[in-house]
């Protein structure tokens, strides 16, 4: 079945289930990277945010023999676990003082995203444009994020100079930098990897407890986890890395973290190139892409593109 077929069997379906009152929406929404694809929301009057789910995965699923009963049972269960958002009240975003706290920075690729960038305050920075939103979360850590654009801002009657001076205060209470071996980080993701059975996480952790000389790398992000590489512009723990390591190279892993490798221990930045492209082309997704370049840090004069 051609794709846009399934999506007017799927709306068709998926209505016959849908409680009254309950507003079925198929949507394009426009991520980073200028990638975009469909959703499905499912509206209530009494709510002002609701989630949104992805298609495509559900189309390729159909094609591979899956029932239609079981997507649109699949889609109602999604909808239903992933309603846990903050609560939001949307008046509350036009009045800047009742969110300048809440501003954080995300770091995207300038020449990936020049058409966004025309309905968004930013700022230049190396090859990158740092952006801004805002950050909702409740007590039992579930978060939303909102751009900024340039109507929001002029509602703010603030600068870009201004809010990008709040978004740098907030992020040393708000998303503090979180810096680890590259031994540490795949130790953690192992342990919360539900797909792994026990005998290989065991035989994995082994060896990497035995040595922690594999991987002379370190992963620098922030607390959530989220956005993680705006810690380009964390001044302060870039130069605390150098002070240890000497001059190192970045290597944008995706818009969530950085990889730091110390320059006495790296391979040639050709090698390091063919590495981004590499990660980029095959384990990173389309729109947390941030760069096919890679940095390099000089303990003497600071960050520099190569």
């Amino acid at each position: 079945m051609e794709y846009n077929k399934f999506i007017e069997l799927l709306k068709t379906e998926l209505m016959k289930v849908c409680a009254e009152g309950v507003k079925l929406k198929i949507d394009t929404v426009r991520k980073n990277n200028d990638i975009s694809y469909d959703v499905i929301t499912l509206n209530r009057a009494d709510e002002c945010i609701t989630p949104v789910i992805y298609i495509r995965q559900f189309y390729d699923n159909y094609c591979n023999g899956e029932d239609i009963s079981d997507i649109v049972q699949q889609i109602v269960n999604l909808d239903i676990e992933n309603r846990n958002l903050p609560e939001l009240d949307v008046s509350d975003i036009f009045d800047y003082h009742n969110v300048k706290d809440k501003v954080i920075i995300k770091l995207i690729n300038r020449s990936q995203n020049e058409k966004m960038l025309k309905t968004l305050p930013f700022k230049e920075y190396l090859d990158f444009a740092v952006v801004f939103c805002i950050l909702f979360e409740d007590n039992n850590n579930n978060r939303a994020t909102s751009l900024v654009s340039n109507d929001l801002l002029d509602k703010w009657e603030i600068t870009t100079e201004e809010l990008f001076e709040q978004a740098m205060t907030n992020m040393k209470f708000i998303c503090p930098a979180e810096l680890k071996s590259m031994n540490e980080t795949m130790v953690e993701l192992l342990l919360n990897d539900d797909n792994v059975d026990d005998d290989t996480r065991s035989d994995i952790l082994k060896h990497l407890e035995e040595d922690d000389t594999n991987y002379p790398m370190y992963v620098l992000t922030n607390t959530k986890k989220m956005y993680g590489a705006a810690t380009f512009l964390y001044e302060e723990e870039l130069r605390s890395f150098a002070e240890k390591f000497g001059d190192f190279y970045i290597i944008p892993s995706s818009i969530h973290e950085l990889i730091l490798i110390p320059e006495s221990i790296s391979t040639s930045e050709q090698e390091m190139v063919d590495m981004v492209k590499e990660v980029n082309d095959n384990q990173v997704e389309p729109e947390e892409v941030l760069s096919y370049n890679v940095y390099k840090y000089y303990a003497d004069t600071g960050l520099s593109l190569i």
